[in-house]
Parts: C-alpha cells; structure tokens; sequence
C-alpha cells in the first residue's frame, strides 16, 4: 500500500477517536491500542496511517483547530455583522446559545501536557494559538480602532490565556459552568480599561514571543 491509498475519512475517524479517548481518560490512556479499540479498527491499520504518536497528536491539534474554525465561520455567516467581537466571546467563553464549543474541551489539556515532550506537538498548538490570537487582534480592532496596536497585541495574548485556563477549570477540572459568565464579563472589564487608558506603556515589546 501506498500514502496515495489512505483514506481521509479513515484519518478523520481516527482523530476523532483520540480526541474523544483523551476527553475522557486522559492522556495516560493515550496508546495505539487504546485509540484503535476507540475508532473500531485493527491496530495495524492504525499503524499504518500513524506509525508515530507525535505525528498523530500533531494532526490531532489540526483536526481540533478545523473543528473550531468551520463552527465560527458557521456564526459569523449567520451574525451578519461586520463587528464581531462580542460573537467571538460569546463563543469562546461558551455564552452562545446557537453556536455552541465543540465537545471534548478536555482533550486540549491533554495536548497541552504531551506537548512537553513533543516538540512537534508544541509547535503544532503554538501556531494554533497564535493564530488564533492574530484573528483577536483584528477583531479588537475593528470593534474598538481607538486602542492602539500593542494594546490590541496584549489584549489577545490574555485572551488566548485566560479562555485555555477557564476551559481547565470549567471542562476538566469540572467548575460549575456558570463561570462562563464570570470569565466572559471579566474579559469585557478587561477590554474597557484598556480604553479607559490608553496612555498606558506596553509591558513589552512584542507579545507572542517564544523562547530561542
């Protein structure tokens, strides 16, 4: 068999089978055995769409990442409107009623953990976040173009930050998930004091920065 011959809804049946195997016992459950038995196939087949973990994981965080950006462009059709930052948190925070998050929130503390081994992996899910923080960062604004650049930079790194951590607390730590609100309402105060001050110095120079 060749590369040519592998099925993408095989791949796709596969992911979705380590997401949910991750979701709900955690990434020391994570063995090609485990994922196998998950997605109903034989552990040679496996093996042979993945015959590493990390190549595994890594489209894992793609699949992840597509499930979350076909969802808001759903909402973004559906919203018409050219400000969609108050959408965007909603959606993030898990306050939008018609366009729910995806289930399995769990599996991304899971990614976040194998990461630190994986250099791949790590890659991978930095270039996710950044991403996503770069669309933070336009939608900031053009909801708000009286904040300056850095502001809007800063803005999405803690974004970004605060809604993996409210996730953790919320989806695998199990909090109650009226903390949606809490987190939803505290990112919006976060926002108005930023253009409560404008004159403040950005704490550094360029956010999103990796270590060489």
């Amino acid at each position: 068999m060749t590369k040519r011959t592998q099925s993408p809804e095989k791949k796709v049946q596969i992911l979705d089978a380590a997401a949910s195997l991750l979701a709900r016992d955690g990434l020391q459950a994570l063995t090609f055995e485990a994922v196998a038995h998950e997605a109903g196939l034989s552990r040679q087949l496996l093996r042979y769409y993945y015959s590493d973990m990390d190549l595994l994981v890594g489209d894992l965080c793609d699949h992840l990442a597509g499930q979350y950006q076909r969802l808001l462009i759903s909402g973004i059709v559906d919203i018409r409107q050219v400000e969609r930052l108050d959408f965007f948190l909603d959606f993030f925070f898990g306050m939008s009623s018609d366009h729910p998050m995806p289930v399995e929130l769990e599996t991304y503390d899971a990614l976040i953990a194998y990461s630190v081994g994986s250099p791949l992996v790590r890659d991978r899910m930095c270039n996710q976040y950044h991403i996503l923080g770069q669309v933070m960062i336009h939608e900031l604004a053009i909801a708000h173009p009286e904040l300056k650049g850095a502001a809007c930079e800063e803005l999405s790194f803690m974004f970004v930050s605060m809604m993996h951590a409210h996730w953790s607390f919320v989806a695998s730590l199990g909090h109650s998930p009226d903390h949606n609100r809490l987190a939803r309402n505290a990112f919006a105060r976060l926002i108005r004091s930023y253009l409560d001050t404008p004159e403040v110095v950005p704490v550094m120079e360029k956010p999103w920065a990796r270590r060489d």
